[in-house]
């Protein structure tokens, strides 16, 4: 086993993951939910979207609240602001998973670094 590439992939490891941590202790301004885009049908017989053709695209929030699935609709003067906010919750989430990703490799690659070196006493 060669510790001196193991100690390099923990360097390298710890490098990614104090830019993510900078990253993570300025969070800019978010809205917590994924963004989606709805077609409706408004019910209307006479309407086009009785023949198939919907309405919309529509933007909504989905949030999970106690456990269900809830959408919020999304005015048009707003989509701007919340998309932009959606998405930087989205990279915040993301980065912080990848952070667990990094410090579950590290452990792995630590605990091979000390059983390399663990002897049996008999």
């Amino acid at each position: 086993m060669n510790i001196s590439r193991l100690r390099q992939q923990v360097y390298l490891l710890d490098q990614r993951r104090r830019r993510l941590q900078s990253y993570l202790l300025q969070p800019d301004n978010m809205i917590r939910g994924s963004l989606y885009e709805i077609y409706r049908k408004c019910g209307n017989p006479n309407c086009k979207c009785a023949k198939g053709e919907k309405h919309g695209p529509s933007k909504y929030l989905s949030i999970r609240e106690k456990g269900k699935t809830r959408l919020i609709y999304v005015r048009r003067r707003d989509e701007k602001w919340v998309t932009k906010e959606a998405n930087n919750y989205r990279k915040y989430q993301k980065s912080m998973a990848e952070i667990r990703k990094i410090n579950e490799k590290i452990f792995e690659i630590l605990k091979r670094i000390r059983d390399s070196r663990i002897k049996e006493y008999r």
